[in-house]
């Protein structure tokens, strides 16, 4: 028997409310499996309770930043794509992101559509190395 093809996960990290809501709704229309965290050590809750396929991952946040963040889900399974989106584009933080593991860094205000090619990309990596 086959099994269906199960929703891609995005796990959205953000402590901003109404930039989750936003980007909840968009990736939930567009059919994708969807959870939401409010800073970095809820991300590594949810990710212990059900491996996402993508992390869309603020940089600045409450109890436990972005980089930090990103270096503990390196840790726990580092074919998890993690883009990074921030207002902070700054360039320090840019290359220690990518450094860490980041897959790619999306700066706020941000394109959907980008983004959107940003997840596609980073999904035919994680796909290439399994």
């Amino acid at each position: 028997m086959n099994t269906p093809p199960t929703a891609t996960r995005i796990l959205i990290v953000d402590d901003e409310p109404d930039l989750l809501d936003m980007l909840l709704a968009y990736f939930l229309a567009s059919k994708f499996d969807v959870e939401t965290a409010t800073d970095g050590v809820d991300a590594l809750i949810a990710i212990s309770q059900r491996r996402p396929d993508v992390v869309l991952l603020d940089v600045n946040m409450p109890r436990m930043n972005g980089v930090e963040a990103l270096k503990a889900i390196v840790k726990i399974d580092s074919s998890i794509a993690v883009i990074m989106v921030t207002g902070n584009a700054e360039l320090p933080v840019t290359v220690e992101a990518i450094q860490n593991g980041a897959f790619g860094y999306v700066p706020k205000p941000f394109d959907l559509r980008y983004l959107d090619h940003l997840i596609a990309a980073s999904l035919r990596r994680s796909h290439s190395r399994r």
